[in-house]
């Protein structure tokens, strides 16, 4: 069996106000009750005897309490007072655990919707962990994404890692072939992590060894001891550098749910929450998404809307325009920060 590190960071910023500094994305029971944390950790049951997330120290208690609403029996949480980034996460975690230990590393804000092909790839993936391989998950592409990172390769080789691309470049890739979107899922026994930082981060490793040592002797990390770790992205860090790291091909249906329209395609058969509160007059209610709270929201005669009300915000957006949240999340911060 292996043990699931489930990375609990980012803040969801796309979907504010929605998601929050308290309560982000991976944390809103939206999906038939479940957050997509919980989901997460069900989905992952099947291959994991134990379960560690890694969490900002704010969010620690609401973690732990879901992990065991969703059937955890000793969730751990490594709580972090500052963030930085997923190479000191994953190196924390890898500190922590036996050595010989296949570590599942995923995201905690992932939603998978063919759990058998999930669950294929994970297999493969852990064969070939045993192998003292670092292994990530593919994705076949099915659009010219430029969001995300892709992998070129061939069989289970990687031939190399490419940079979020502009459409040109996403487009030839998708109609090369032989290029994966990188879903940020991978496994590998924990020292053979530990093995490949030392050699291609040698300052990550340095100081993510004081503070799992910190860790283990106090059961909290420090701000100081924190931030003495180099900020950067497990990626840059280890997997574009490494020479044993192997990917599993995989054409799950997967969504990193981080848009409102990507939301709205997450909830299309949960329509029970999706529409909650809200009633439609001459609007189609499967092309409107209506998220509310304490007060009925209304849709005469329009179409393609996002209705977002909170206790803090109201979001009315048309659907495609999910991209300039950034820019409102910005505007807010800039303005109006305590409402983030």
């Amino acid at each position: 069996m292996m043990q699931h590190i489930l990375l609990c960071g980012g803040s969801g910023t796309r979907l504010w106000p929605l998601s929050n500094q308290q309560t982000p994305k991976q944390l809103l029971t939206l999906f038939d009750g479940y957050s997509l944390l919980q989901l997460a950790f069900r989905r992952n049951r099947f291959a994991c005897n134990k379960v560690m997330a890694i969490v900002n120290e704010q969010q620690a208690a609401i973690v732990t309490e879901q992990l065991e609403q969703a059937g955890a029996a000793a969730p751990v949480c490594l709580a972090e007072p500052v963030g930085r980034n997923t190479a000191a996460a994953i190196a924390l975690a890898a500190f922590v655990a036996d050595p010989d230990t296949i570590l599942l590393i995923t995201p905690a804000d992932h939603l998978i919707g063919t759990p058998d092909r999930y669950a294929m790839a994970i297999e493969t993936a852990g064969i070939l962990a045993a192998g003292n391989h670092i292994v990530t998950i593919g994705l076949v592409p099915t659009y010219p994404e430029t969001g995300f990172g892709y992998i070129s390769y061939s069989g289970h080789d990687v031939l190399r890692f490419v940079e979020k691309p502009d459409r040109v470049v996403a487009e030839a890739m998708l109609s090369a072939g032989g290029f994966l979107w990188n879903s940020g899922i991978f496994c590998c026994k924990a020292r053979v992590m530990l093995q490949e930082l030392q050699q291609h981060a040698p300052a990550i490793y340095e100081a993510a060894a004081i503070a799992a040592a910190e860790w283990k002797s106090t059961g909290l990390l420090s701000k100081e001891t924190m931030e003495a770790i180099p900020a950067d992205s497990i990626d840059y860090a280890v997997l574009e550098k490494s020479s044993i790291v192997k990917v599993v091909p995989t054409r799950m249906d997967w969504s990193d749910v981080g848009s409102y329209e990507a939301l709205a395609d997450a909830l299309s058969e949960h329509y029970q929450y999706r529409n909650h509160q809200a009633v439609f007059i001459e609007s189609d209610p499967h092309k409107n998404m209506v998220i509310g709270k304490d007060k009925l929201v209304a849709l005469v005669g329009v179409e393609n809307m996002v209705v977002v009300n909170t206790a803090s915000a109201l979001l009315i957006m048309k659907r495609g325009r999910g991209q300039d949240i950034k820019q409102l999340h910005q505007w807010v911060r800039d303005n109006r920060p305590e409402l983030l």
